[in-house]
């Protein structure tokens, strides 16, 4: 049988897998990835599926170099309507927490196709891959095995033995590799080789979703993002879709499916004409139209035996009802692929994989608890753990707790607990990621271990452009970490005395012989800040970092990339410093970005 070596195999050709093996690839071009997809591209349905990137989704995306070519492709939505029955707008409900939405530069929907999402995402790929970089994107090739060999050490290579059908060469083969992450979606045949149970249920509702160009439409606004108030078919959809496209989704109850011999486009086509009343639709093509029955679940764990992940739709599944399904997807894509680089590389324990278990299955825990909740509502009726009116109106229900998850829908408030990256200070207790983070738009300030690292503006010395944080910090799977300045005039001396010591410490050793680093003895009551993969993680003072760093490799060294960034401006940062700063500098003319982060300017209250 023939042979792949490879570090990692990756399941599934979807947007999640998709974005893991160009991460792998972006961080690390030595790294070696077999990709297989059951279904070749052009055999799959052309259109539907996950639409939207919500903000902070779009965020992750920039910081890997993936947003360009989504936001000349995309629909950009910033604006909604609702109506009720009567076809009267109604203002508060339906889609409205994604108005005037701060913080973050993306502030809109970026909605963009599956189909054409994931041609950008292999586009990306087959330009690492003829840059010298070490994979293959093999499809059709079906998984059907896998096998663990304990005798063989954690990210050792050989550890996982898969076996795939080549659907082309009709024959299986076998992949030897290091690291198997499932990204094979809802269907997942990889979650039940590697013994992870899921837990959950499937509902009776069903819903229909179908896209297609409008001929003919008296809806006001058919370019905003909608809901429908209806009685028959619940919370109506409607989503303006890139090329010139619309979806329209509605709850397709069991008295509407028994007026039809079978459930096809016609009747579909025909319901959504009516879903849509008082307005008028008609329909120039139809490009896609599919229903399907809403459930929630939930993989008991993410990843299992130190090397087989899950990841996407494999480990948490639930409906379209808040249009999670592609961000939860990519923030897991997104989490795990940084820290498996670091561990690929040599720069990091396997340990550190174990926080992708610990950040990610809380977090889809809470959206699938919500999701009952959302879908419950969208069809149409009151959720059970609703306590309030019994007679309230579902549609306006809906709205205000998607309102009050603003936070939590657009990505912008997600956070992580504490582990091994996200440190608490002395005395500072890291707020819990429970319902009531759902409705905080933004992180704490000052930024707070677990959360989002705030955007700021900021100033390019000499060219005195505006360029802002997120910008100069990619996710190249490297902490970054910042030492913000404040002003000169009073905090030169403890600056450079920083400075110095940060230059002299181990922090810039790669030396396997020297004691495990540590920010210990900078000065008195600094911690160091650092943002990796654009959320806040907090090294504390005399924070042992060798739970992170792996010293059997000698010729390796911390990820690290530094910053300074000062209050004001000057012909030279050594004017202002009296040295050689840490990394490249920023200036912060209005202070903003220092206030945004907690920093007194005057008092030398410093991050890094």
């Amino acid at each position: 049988m023939t042979e792949v070596d490879v570090d990692v195999l990756i399941v599934g050709g979807g947007p999640v897998g998709l974005a893991i093996a160009y991460q792998l690839l972006l961080f690390s071009p030595s790294t070696t990835i077999h990709l297989i997809e059951k279904n070749p591209k052009p055999l799959q349905q052309r259109f539907g599926r996950a639409v939207t990137f919500w903000c902070r989704s779009m965020e992750m995306l920039d910081q890997i170099g993936l947003a360009e070519e989504i936001i000349q492709q995309c629909y950009s939505i910033r604006t909604s309507a609702a109506y009720n029955q009567k076809g009267e707008e109604v203002f508060g409900r339906g889609w409205s927490f994604l108005e005037n939405v701060q913080d973050t530069k993306w502030d809109f929907a970026s909605v963009l196709r599956q189909k054409y999402v994931e041609e950008i995402f292999r586009g990306k790929i087959e330009d690492l891959l003829e840059g010298g970089s070490g994979g293959e994107i093999k499809a059709p090739a079906e998984f059907k095995s896998l096998e663990v060999d304990e005798t063989i050490g954690i990210g050792d290579k050989g550890r996982v033995i898969a076996t795939v059908w080549d659907e082309e060469k009709k024959e299986e083969y076998r992949v030897k590799c290091r690291y198997l992450i499932g990204a094979d979606g809802s269907r997942t045949a990889v979650r039940g080789a590697a013994g992870i149970e899921s837990d959950g249920s499937r509902t009776e509702d069903k819903w229909v979703r179908i896209d297609g160009v409008l001929k003919h439409t008296t809806m006001p606004k058919p370019r905003s993002y909608g809901a429908l108030e209806s009685q028959i078919y619940g919370n109506v959809l409607w989503i303006p879709l890139d090329h010139g496209a619309t979806r329209i989704g509605y709850s397709f109850h069991e008295e509407r499916q028994k007026l039809y011999k079978e459930m096809n486009e016609e009747a579909f086509i025909q319901e959504a004409k009516l879903s849509v009343a008082p307005f008028e639709i008609e329909f120039e093509r139809v490009d896609w139209a599919s229903v399907y029955m809403v459930g929630q679940r939930v993989a008991r764990s993410f990843w299992t035996k130190g090397c087989v992940f899950l990841a996407g739709d494999a480990c948490h599944t639930h409906s379209s009802g808040a249009g999670q399904g592609m961000n939860t997807g990519l923030h897991d894509a997104v989490n795990l692929s940084w820290k498996l680089s670091l561990v690929l590389t040599g720069k990091a324990k396997p340990s550190l994989l174990e926080t992708y278990d610990s950040e990610r299955r809380p977090n889809a825990v809470k959206l699938i608890k919500y999701d009952e909740d959302i879908s419950t509502l969208v069809t149409g009726k009151l959720p059970k753990s609703w306590s309030g009116d019994p007679n309230a109106n579902p549609n306006i229900v809906l709205g205000q707790i998607l309102q009050e998850a603003k936070g939590f829908n657009t990505g912008l408030s997600m956070a992580y607990e504490p582990n091994m990256l996200n440190i608490e200070n002395a005395g500072e207790k890291v707020p819990n990621n429970d319902d009531e983070t759902l409705t905080k738009i933004t992180i704490p300030t000052p930024p707070t271990p677990g959360f989002r690292a705030p955007d700021v503006q900021l100033t390019i010395p000499a060219l005195l452009e505006p360029t802002r944080l997120h910008k100069i910090t990619p996710n190249r799977a490297k902490f970054h970490i910042i030492l913000f300045a404040g002003d000169p005039a009073h905090t030169r001396q403890p600056a450079q005395h920083l400075t110095e010591k940060l230059k002299e410490s181990l922090l810039f050793s790669s030396s396997a012989s020297k004691p495990s680093p540590r920010t210990q003895t900078l000065t008195n009551g600094i911690d160091a800040l650092a943002i990796g993969s654009g959320n806040i993680r907090v090294l504390t003072d005399n924070q042992d970092l060798s739970h992170l760093h792996d010293r059997s490799r000698p010729t390796t060294s911390l990820p690290l990339n530094f910053l300074t960034i000062f209050s004001t401006h000057a012909g030279s940062t050594w004017d202002l410093l009296g040295t050689a700063p840490l990394g490249k500098t920023f200036w912060d003319l209005d202070a903003s970005a220092h206030t945004r982060y907690g920093v007194d300017v005057e008092k030398a209250e410093y991050s890094v």
